[in-house]
């Protein structure tokens, strides 16, 4: 995997209340990584299965149920974020994906759409947000401390 990528989140995204697992986290981040600065609307994202595998070394020979695992379990996660809109504190549910796609056979890639109404808060971004290469994470062992690394990156 291309270790230059560049993880690009809204604040309110980064204060946002959900519960991952340490390899859900790390795969919504390789997601938000594929995310060009340019990018004016969502495009279906595509993750090759090797690089999956070689980032989050994973040893199993059945990577394919693994991925239908993680996929079915991401899709059932739902995101609070947290907006003020005219002046009233209010709350948006939502998934962080709208969909996967992946051929069962053990080739190709992985294709995830994001649900749109995350649009504002990884997209064209001009304030107010964090920045980060995702090598600064790949390390780190525990869900809860790349959300703390996040949220301390945020106030810089």
């Amino acid at each position: 995997m291309n270790t230059q990528l560049k993880v690009k989140k809204s604040h309110e995204l980064v204060s946002a209340r959900y519960s991952f697992s340490l390899i859900e986290i790390r795969l919504f981040t390789m997601i938000v990584s594929l995310i060009d600065d340019r990018d004016e609307d969502f495009k279906n994202y595509k993750i090759p299965v090797k690089n999956i595998i070689e980032t989050f070394q994973i040893k199993s020979k059945k990577i394919y149920a693994e991925l239908n695992q993680l996929t079915s379990s991401m899709l059932k996660k739902i995101i609070t974020i947290p907006i003020k809109e005219d002046n009233i504190e209010k709350e948006i549910k939502t998934t962080l994906v709208s969909s996967f796609k992946y051929a069962v056979d053990g080739r190709g890639s992985l294709e995830v759409s994001f649900h749109p109404i995350l649009k504002p808060y990884l997209l064209q971004l001009k304030n107010k947000y964090l920045m980060y290469d995702i090598k600064n994470i790949l390390k780190i062992s525990s869900g809860h401390s790349i959300r703390m690394y996040e949220l301390l990156k945020s106030y810089e």
